[in-house]
């Protein structure tokens, strides 16, 4: 398990550690400052002899920790700089402990005053010529805007040519939300203290935080059963524990068979995708239902699958006949909005049984009536990217990517569903509490039609998992494709229908890995 914590929760670690397990708070702050230095020395690719490192504090716990930094680096043979921006009257506790440690060893500390321009241009100067700038200004403990002058600092950080390494957390994240407080450091690895805040796992907060790393604090984590988690991160090990190989007398029917209603008039390739991924991801039989302008197109492009015309007339006709013995259904991909699409959507929720994939345009059908969901015969994976989100919701997208984790809790809650929310960083949320968040993938999904392979992946993987287990573990396998071909062939360039290629080839890996 790799547990993700909120603001709260840190506090709490922190405090229970500090308070209850009597180890003191000093210790801890070594330990991070010591294991912040050995990630200093890795990404440093001329090591830390001789490098320039430029160390940026601030007056509370997150400069102490800084403080630490700059001591081990020294001794380990950096040329080292700190600046701290704040009054050294405002230094207090672990934080004094370890600016009076830096200062009685030798180290100098340049204190940034705002009005001081001569020393704001040493600031820059220092930064300008550094290999390596520490951001250690604030922490996880931040909940305001930033203003003058530590926005200027921040900005000063962010144009400084070398590497940059921020401690706990970039100054200036929300550690909640992700969000920048107005403005943040722009780091490009970040040193992560005890466990993975929720704020570096949104889209804005990993494209700040950058890179990375969790540094063990020396405290076991019996202390996560007393103060909990938000959400974890999807493991691989997780998701080949929740593969299955296949039995010696399977066949098309007992792996499982997939209706997909999906396509309209030039959006034949939502379909086609869709019905792609599901095969991919091992169900052994894939219907097509979808509207007669699209048929001929699928008729002739894929001949594995089974296609089926709807009336739009009559378009709940056929349905009844479709869903006998299918194990799993996909609604939505380039299906329309229309009252026939919507006739058939509803038939599909209020008759059947089994579990049903809701994407795209059948999300978009109940724009702010996310209740409709709550009704359904079976159980139900949303997965929506936050532009569809939103219109469930009522709210921007915006709102949404400011707080996904919240935004996310609510449609679960509305709607008793599974809830995929896609994006950078996509988090999988259960009614039963369950919340991950995937850590695969990149810009090589930025591809038109790779969330329809996602859709039919969760509904091939439906055959087999339950809900959640399916919907996260299409999500990891679906990243991990991602970044394989990333790897061969770069972050464009990629079609979708490549990207289904590929899902069974990396579901025969994580299955020898089990």
């Amino acid at each position: 398990m790799i547990p993700i914590l909120s603001r709260a929760q840190m506090r709490a670690y922190d405090r229970y550690a500090i308070e209850t397990c009597h180890v003191p708070g000093v210790v801890l702050m070594e330990n991070a400052g010591r294991g912040a230095a050995d990630v200093a020395a890795r990404v440093l690719a001329g090591g830390l002899n001789g490098a320039r490192v430029v160390v940026v504090c601030g007056a509370g716990n997150n400069g102490g920790d800084g403080f630490v930094v700059a001591r081990h680096l020294w001794s380990r043979g950096a040329d080292v700089r700190v600046f701290l921006a704040g009054s050294p009257e405002r230094v207090f506790g672990d934080a004094r402990i370890n600016h009076d440690a830096y200062l009685d060893l030798g180290g100098q500390v340049t204190v940034v005053r705002p009005t001081d321009d001569m020393i704001l241009s040493e600031l820059e100067a220092a930064l300008g010529l550094a290999d390596l700038v520490v951001d250690a200004l604030f922490g996880t403990g931040l909940d305001r805007q930033i203003a003058a002058p530590m926005a200027e600092i921040i900005a000063a950080i962010n144009r400084a040519p070398g590497r940059r390494l921020a401690l706990d957390i970039p100054s200036g994240l929300d550690a909640d939300s992700g969000a920048p407080l107005g403005t943040c450091v722009e780091a490009h690895d970040t040193v992560c203290f005890g466990h993975l805040k929720v704020g570096l796992l949104t889209p804005q907060g990993a494209r700040f935080a950058g890179r990375v790393h969790v540094c063990d604090l020396g405290v076991p984590d019996v202390i996560l059963e007393k103060v909990g988690h938000v959400a974890e991160v999807v493991e691989r090990r997780a998701v080949a524990s929740a593969l299955s190989a296949r039995e010696a007398d399977a066949h098309k029917f007992s792996v499982g068979a997939v209706l997909v209603c999906a396509g309209s008039t030039g959006k034949s390739g939502a379909a086609l995708l869709s019905a792609r991924g599901a095969f991919r991801a091992g169900a052994g039989v894939v219907t097509i239902a979808t509207w007669p302008e699209a048929l001929s197109v699928v008729d002739a492009r894929m001949p594995e699958v089974m296609a089926v015309g709807l009336d739009r007339d009559a378009p709940v006709v056929k349905l009844e006949t479709l869903l006998d013995r299918r194990r799993a259904v996909v609604v939505g991909p380039g299906f329309g909005l229309d009252d026939a699409a919507r006739k058939v959507v509803d038939r599909v929720l209020d008759t059947f049984a089994g579990p049903v994939v809701v994407d795209a345009d059948a999300i978009t059908l109940f724009k702010d009536k996310p209740q409709r969901f709550a009704k359904a015969r079976g159980p139900l994976v949303l997965t929506p990217h936050a532009g569809e989100m939103g219109r469930l919701l009522g709210i921007p997208a915006e709102q949404v990517e400011r707080d996904r984790f919240g935004a996310v809790r609510k449609l679960v809650e509305v709607t008793g569903a599974v809830v995929v929310l896609k994006g950078a960083r996509t988090i999988i949320a259960s009614p039963d509490g369950r919340v991950a968040v995937n850590t695969t993938g990149n810009p090589v999904l930025a591809t038109a039609g790779s969330g329809d392979v996602l859709a039919g992946m969760v509904g091939g993987l439906l055959c087999s998992m339950s809900p959640f287990d399916a919907a996260a573990s299409a999500v990891y396998v679906h990243g991990v494709v991602a970044d394989e071909l990333r790897a061969r062939v770069g972050d464009r360039g990629v079609f979708a229908s490549e990207i289904a290629d590929e899902v069974p080839r990396v579901i025969e890996g994580l299955l020898k890995l089990e």
